[in-house]
């Protein structure tokens, strides 16, 4: 049998062991959620260096005016006026479809820069926040959970908020003061880590002004 060596997974035994406490509940909650925020600290970073939010903004109002039209010209019954319409739309056709382009290839280039240190940092984190099999747990790895919530989302919204955590949850053995109360959910480290960074990339794209989305936080 051929063992193939996974450079990220040893890193990752080895920023566990160095993390000690932290990388179990409740500290590893606080781990998560800088890591969110450094993520979503540094995506925004990018868009602000890569993306004219200014020409972004034009455009998106260009493109929504053309739509407008286009929505229009279907509700006139005059014809002449219809016909007016129609070359005018017809007019700013290849302009429209220019700006289009360029909207979606703004959109898509920062994440050319953040798509490769986003996997890598959650491969790293898939080999922190586990509980490794043993005698007293399980024979695979399964994600332990960062944070003990009191709302158990499964009697919540049924078969959907299961994939939130592990519902009465206990740690293997010899593991002190992990267990959720009865009632409760543990979240692992994805969820947490979502609700996080969409918390935290709402106030970062606030203060820096880099919504990618209109009238969201980039004055658009």
């Amino acid at each position: 049998m051929i063992v193939q060596w996974n450079p990220l997974i040893d890193l990752a035994i080895i920023l566990r062991n160095a993390l000690g406490a932290w990388a179990y509940p409740p500290f590893s909650a606080l781990v998560v959620m800088l890591i969110s925020v450094i993520i979503s600290l540094t995506s925004n970073l990018v868009n602000r260096h890569f993306v004219d939010f200014d020409r972004l903004k034009r455009s998106r109002e260009a493109i929504n005016e053309w739509n407008a039209m286009k929505k229009q010209a279907k509700e006139v019954t005059d014809p002449k006026t219809k016909r007016k319409l129609e070359l005018k739309i017809k007019r700013r056709e290849r302009y429209i479809m220019k700006l289009q382009t360029d909207v979606s290839k703004q959109s898509c280039m920062p994440m050319l820069f953040t798509i490769i240190p986003f996997m890598l940092t959650f491969t790293i984190m898939n080999g922190i926040f586990i509980v490794p099999p043993g005698p007293d747990a399980w024979s695979f790895p399964v994600y332990g959970p960062v944070l003990y919530s009191p709302l158990n989302f499964a009697s919540v919204l049924g078969p959907f908020g299961n994939g939130f955590g592990w519902q009465l949850f206990q740690w293997p053995s010899g593991t002190a003061g992990m267990y959720i109360p009865d009632g409760g959910m543990g979240l692992t480290y994805v969820y947490w880590y979502i609700i996080c960074s969409f918390t935290m990339n709402m106030v970062i794209q606030k203060i820096l002004g880099t919504s990618m989305t209109p009238g969201m936080g980039s004055g658009m």
